[in-house]
């Protein structure tokens, strides 16, 4: 059964709705949704979310059009983890700022904790995501503000 992500007085009712009965923060849900790929109209719904085309598009190794993606039947499992795994860090920081725009923004600043990196220029890779993990998982604690 699915858990809606919600955070305290915020909804991700967009990501809910693009994976219906799935909980894309929860390690099964993850697997579920690389295993059976994603779709380009989940592409599309996701871009639209994140609203960074070129983030995504190197996530997803293509260098052509992103919008050409979106009538793609059904991206490679690799595609899709790297994908949902963006989509996974851009949720987190949205959970600790119960704001999707405010998480957003925060990707785009220059962040101390990273050596003054900004976010969204690391995350098109696994190992940036990691870092920029754990770096919300310390502000999640308190470590960070």
């Amino acid at each position: 059964m699915k858990s809606p992500v919600i955070m305290k007085n915020f909804s991700l009712d967009t990501i809910n709705n693009v994976f219906p009965n799935v909980d894309i923060m929860s390690p099964i849900g993850y697997f579920s949704i690389v295993r059976s790929r994603v779709s380009g109209d989940q592409l599309k719904a996701i871009t639209d979310f994140i609203g960074e085309k070129e983030l995504i598009a190197r996530s997803i190794g293509t260098t052509s059009n992103l919008s050409k993606r979106y009538q793609t039947k059904r991206l490679s499992s690799a595609a899709t983890d790297n994908l949902i795994d963006l989509l996974r860090v851009y949720i987190q920081a949205a959970k600790i700022y119960e704001s999707i725009d405010l998480a957003k923004e925060w990707m785009r600043s220059s962040i101390p904790a990273l050596g003054g990196e900004i976010p969204v220029n690391m995350i098109d890779s696994h190992s940036g995501r990691e870092v920029v993990r754990q770096v919300l998982r310390r502000m999640e604690f308190g470590e960070y503000m």
